[in-house]
């Protein structure tokens, strides 16, 4: 395969099959696959489809960056990436390595506290729970291989469950303003920037997964009890 169809895009009923080189380097698929999405962008102009990736495993490394960059990209709008061919033997691997990590370290914790705003730029990321004591604005990224909390406005983008073996991943924010939100494989872009909440956009909110769609609802228990479960 040419160097220039590292990455193939192809319409199907369900969406995008993006199919990837299987021999070429990762590095160059990365590459090929952002030129790709360039050049798509006035065909993709205003629609909202999934995406499958086909034609080759991959690793967690490799799942979470390709994740990151349809994250941050704004050519399509994705409403759900299906789930990756993977190397589940490395993989796991490398999961249970890192829990193993934690659980001997003095300072073992699933959690990261962020003190202080995740300002436009800074990229906050950790393979457990992310929990941001501050804001984060508009250009800010927060990822977390399980859950997100903001104790402050989420007015950038957050995306939580990259850990696929998380149940019930949510984003829990004191006042929910984000240009987007994702969890697991599925990405909702925000109306009008943000999540109206009753009367008032400032107050507590949970954004979770139910049936592979976001939705995002006012905190409260019977909500709790239903992510705790």
């Amino acid at each position: 395969m040419g160097e220039e169809n590292l990455v193939v895009f192809k319409g199907t009923a369900e969406g995008i099959m993006v199919l990837l080189d299987e021999n070429a380097d990762f590095e160059e698929i990365m590459d090929n696959f952002k030129q790709k999405l360039e050049q798509s962008k006035a065909f993709f102009k205003g629609s909202k489809v999934t995406m499958r990736f086909k034609g080759r495993s991959l690793n967690r490394q490799q799942q979470d960056r390709l994740l990151m960059l349809l994250a941050n990209q704004n050519v399509i709008n994705i409403s759900f990436v299906h789930a990756f061919e993977t190397e589940s033997s490395e993989q796991e691997d490398n999961h249970l390595a890192w829990v193993k990590e934690q659980l001997d370290s003095q300072y073992a914790s699933l959690s990261h506290f962020h003190y202080g705003i995740v300002r436009s730029g800074h990229h906050v990321d950790y393979q457990g729970n992310v929990i941001v004591l501050g804001d984060v604005n508009p250009g800010g990224l927060v990822t977390a291989g399980g859950n997100v909390i903001v104790l402050g406005a989420l007015k950038g983008k957050a995306h939580a469950g990259l850990n696929l073996k998380n149940d019930k991943p949510f984003i829990v924010a004191y006042t929910m303003h984000p240009i987007q939100i994702g969890i697991k494989n599925s990405i909702a872009q925000s109306p009008n920037g943000e999540f109206i909440c009753g009367t008032t956009t400032n107050c507590p909110q949970i954004a979770y997964l139910h049936d592979e769609q976001i939705y995002v609802d006012q905190i409260d228990f019977k909500t709790l009890n239903h992510m705790l479960k």
